[in-house]
């Protein structure tokens, strides 16, 4: 490891800067076993930063891998920016769950209108059944995203490593229960 980190002097990289939890590595274990580390990063030279002045290393929220992913953002704009248009989706969860093929039954029966204003009219009635049959799934899921985001930011310490294992197991249980439905 010594001339790795001989070489890295040499060549003259240095480590982008980074935003999220300290740590890209956790090995799961409990109490004195357990290990965090920064594993992974991004190594650049100064010119690179000369043309990339703006350019960070973000460490994204760990659910349920032993490494938290990581993000290369280039242009200063932030990399958690999430999608907040009125995108339609259909979810694999809600395929027999009560009420969904009557909300499609209800919109796709009416054969007059076009097939295009059908499936929008369908996944209107879909949105608003949703809200009150699934909504619990996405409320539970988005609330322990944003506990474990909270978490990430926060300091280091022995009893929030475990808590962020058991929020991380939590959200990989619900994502798993969603995929088999």
């Amino acid at each position: 490891m010594n001339n790795f980190g001989d070489v890295v002097d040499e060549i003259g990289f240095r480590d982008l800067t980074f935003e999220g939890y300290e740590f890209t590595y956790d090995n799961g274990q409990d109490g004195e076993n357990n290990r965090q580390c920064r594993l992974d990063r991004a190594m650049i030279i100064e010119g690179w930063l000369n043309m990339f002045p703006y350019a960070r290393l973000i460490h994204l929220y760990r659910e349920w891998s032993d490494h938290a992913p990581i993000k290369m953002v280039l242009d200063g704009r932030t990399g958690n920016a999430e999608f907040t248009g009125n995108r339609y989706r259909f979810e694999q969860i809600w395929v027999g769950e009560e009420g969904c093929e009557e909300a499609i039954r209800k919109e796709w029966g009416l054969c007059e209108a076009k097939i295009v204003d059908t499936i929008s009219n369908c996944a209107k009635e879909l949105q608003e059944w949703k809200g009150v049959s699934i909504g619990n799934f996405f409320r539970d899921l988005n609330k322990k995203r944003n506990c474990l985001k909270q978490l990430n930011e926060g300091v280091r310490a022995r009893h929030l490593a475990m808590e962020r294992r058991r929020i991380a197991k939590d959200i990989a249980h619900l994502l798993k229960e969603e995929e088999i439905c």
